[in-house]
């Protein structure tokens, strides 16, 4: 299975571990990785599911313990381990989202090391630094919530793997899956990767005959059948309940946008070379590692809910190397056609699909790191502006991400504490929809919000992002209870993507 003549380390195994020239560039790359996953770790506010991260780690245990939530524990643990070696006085954003970045960081030169018998030398240097320039990443590694370990269980089990069947070790086979169970203790997505290991012993090296097609045909109508009983299944009751919708298009849209389409086209013409190549069963591989969890979460997101690329980010580890391949190979054969060139000539043009692959990538951090602040709302600087126009805390805030605004107004909510939750003033509410409903519509659900708050001698403040206020008002109701009852104070723009993420600020007016 040996790559071409005259590219010997694009695909080939390589026969001996990095070089001295390579670990200089794998040093560098690793610094790279580091440096941008540290950059504004402080700054970007928390999130709703940062949040969420907050609330479990801080809930008294027997609470934790008995909610779904607790049958993958891995980010949660991190953060209490967190809560027990800092003062809980002077926490902070970066310093509860540091065990994230540090296994983000970490995974960067071991896609390296992990890569080398799959994709050869040259490809999985390129394969580190494709991760550690790539955003998605980077905003996982940078967040208070388990991604960042999810792709690291992945990369260490999809290697491991590998190693097992090349050995033909049953007890190393068995063992990597053990690997995939933690990462699916750090969210049950990462269980999709048992997909790819049950299928490829079943694909590799047989023909295609009439028996395993039949196999193959009973197994995936056993697959789809399962479906409707997912809903019953905890954890994914869960998910399931909170993401009710099917929405293929917005798989389909969110794949497209944190994946990186020309990041995804590499992947593909990778896994198009190795086959060519004859590295047939590498290129089957990866490909069945990134192509399987992929249609599980298709039949998914258009059957059951809303499912989203971050369910699929175990896949990201083989669309690198798979990226890596492409890129590298194509490289080496341009550079060889025009060996006779002058070196400019050379160069430049076998450089291209790297360097737009890369450019692509940078371009996105140029625009995480200033304009989009992380791929973050400014919650941090709307919970700021309503302590401002009331010091005294003395308020009631309505909002559609009531799990951050409790941790920047009221951190210790969840806790259980008494002596802290005695500190805190003020109070937090969630716009619902079934409340408003209860209450006979938005309109005198806000009345009564507005009367209760002027009745307690509190302010009342609506902190709302309009698509999401739109899903929970569709008719508009509540906007325009808010735009007549209250006068807007700050708005912070922002926007990912297609998504709009601006906040804003209302303040209820004075009673007449």
């Amino acid at each position: 299975m040996n790559g071409p003549a005259g590219n010997p380390q694009v695909l080939a195994a390589p026969s001996s571990p990095f070089r001295g020239a390579q670990w200089a560039i794998l040093a560098a790359v690793t610094a790279l990785g580091a440096i941008l996953r540290f950059w504004g770790l402080d700054t970007w506010a928390f999130w709703v599911d940062e949040a969420h991260t907050w609330r479990d780690a801080t809930l008294p245990d027997e609470i934790f313990w008995s909610c779904n939530r607790s049958l993958y524990p891995t980010s949660y643990l991190a953060l209490r381990w967190m809560l027990g070696v800092a003062d809980p006085a002077t926490l902070t954003e970066g310093m509860l989202r540091l065990p994230f970045a540090l296994a983000g960081i970490v995974s960067v030169p071991l896609l390296a090391w992990i890569g080398r018998p799959l994709v050869g030398n040259a490809a999985a240097l390129f394969a580190a630094l494709l991760l550690a320039i790539n955003p998605w990443h980077i905003y996982w590694s940078q967040n208070a919530r388990s991604y960042s370990f999810v792709f690291l269980f992945a990369l260490i089990a999809g290697g491991w793997f590998w190693f097992g069947m090349q050995r033909k070790s049953r007890a190393h086979c068995l063992s990597a899956m053990g690997v995939v169970l933690l990462g699916v203790s750090s969210h049950p997505s990462a269980g999709l990767q048992f997909a790819p290991m049950f299928a490829f012993p079943l694909l590799a090296n047989r023909a295609w005959d009439k028996r395993l097609v039949t196999l193959l045909l009973a197994l995936v109508t056993v697959a789809f059948a399962a479906v409707p009983f997912l809903a019953h299944v905890p954890p994914f009751e869960e998910f399931i309940r909170a993401k009710s919708t099917p929405n293929l298009g917005h798989l389909s849209q969110t794949v497209a946008f944190y994946f990186r389409l020309s990041l995804l086209l590499a992947a593909v013409t990778g896994a198009w070379i190795a086959w060519q190549d004859k590295c047939r069963q590498r290129s089957l591989y990866l490909a069945l590692w990134v192509a399987l969890p992929l249609l599980a979460l298709a039949v998914l997101g258009s059957s059951l809910m809303k499912a989203t690329s971050r369910y699929a980010f175990c896949t990201l580890p083989a669309v690198l190397l798979l990226a890596s391949v492409g890129c590298v190979r194509i490289f080496c054969t341009v550079r060889d056609a025009y060996a006779a060139s002058g070196r400019a000539l050379r160069f430049l043009p076998a450089a291209a699909m790297p360097l737009l692959v890369c450019l692509d990538l940078l371009v996105y951090d140029f625009h995480y790191f200033t304009v989009q602040h992380g791929d973050r709302g400014l919650w941090q600087q709307a919970a700021a502006q309503i302590h401002e126009l009331e010091p005294s805390g003395n308020v009631t805030v309505l909002t559609i991400n009531e799990p951050t605004m409790h941790f920047y107004l009221r951190r210790w909510h969840y806790s259980g504490d008494a002596a802290r939750i005695a500190q805190m003033t003020g109070e937090v509410a969630s716009i619902e929809t079934y409340e408003m409903a209860a209450s006979g519509g938005a309109a005198s659900w806000f009345a009564a919000q507005l009367e209760r708050s002027r009745r307690n001698g509190r302010k009342l403040f609506a902190v709302v992002t309009l698509p999401e206020l739109r899903e929970k008002d569709p008719d508009n109701r509540l906007q325009q209870a808010i735009q007549s009852g209250m006068d807007l104070v700050a708005a912070y723009p922002m926007s990912v993507g297609p998504k709009d993420e601006t906040i804003f600020v209302y303040r209820a007016r004075a009673a007449k």
